[in-house]
């Protein structure tokens, strides 16, 4: 007994310090918040939005259940049967996951964080602010892929890039302090 006492002890502290050394998230360090004045900045580098890599900063969890219309059949009475049950996707997408754009508009930009590439439209993220927040309905729900999900986790997701890519834009700003009329 004291044997398999010392061996859970032993087994224990190993696992509590494998699981100290692992970092529990990216660290926000090497990031910086996507915001409209760098969007602009990047625009008049001529830096293609399409060229950035974004990441998300929380999780973004969402979540769907439906009938696949291909298992529902009405008999002859007008009785409905669904043959293969309801189906529930949910989506996860964890933080400072990798995502590109695909289409931007006037204060919006559609982000994909999917591998497949079958993503065409990706998550809509809209300017509030001076930062670009994951776009939700005001009853938790996010149109992702044509269809509605329920979101589960990532309300208020915000768009970052990695911190290198200020390196890339050099950006001028002065502050004019006025002229007056005679040379002073």
């Amino acid at each position: 007994m004291k044997m398999n006492v010392k061996n859970l002890f032993a087994g224990v502290i190993l696992m509590t310090a494998v699981s100290a050394c692992a970092p529990s998230q990216v660290p926000f360090t090497n990031f910086t918040a996507f915001t409209e004045d760098l969007r602009r900045d990047l625009e008049n580098a001529g830096i293609p939005l399409e060229k950035v890599q974004f990441y998300n900063d929380k999780p973004i969890t969402v979540k769907r259940e439906g009938i696949n219309p291909n298992d529902i059949n009405v008999n002859s009475e007008g009785s409905i049967s669904i043959q293969n049950g309801k189906t529930i996707q949910t989506i996860n997408v964890r933080p400072f996951t990798p995502g590109v754009v695909l289409g931007t508009g006037g204060g919006s930009m559609n982000v994909s964080w999917d591998d497949t590439q079958q993503d065409t439209k990706g998550m809509r993220f809209n300017l509030n602010g001076n930062q670009y927040y994951l776009s939700t309905t005001e009853d938790a729900k996010l149109d992702y892929k044509g269809s509605l999900f329920d979101i589960q986790a990532g309300i208020g997701t915000r768009l970052f890039v990695n911190k290198d890519l200020l390196k890339q834009v050099n950006v001028q700003r002065e502050t004019q302090k006025g002229r007056r009329v005679g040379g002073q």
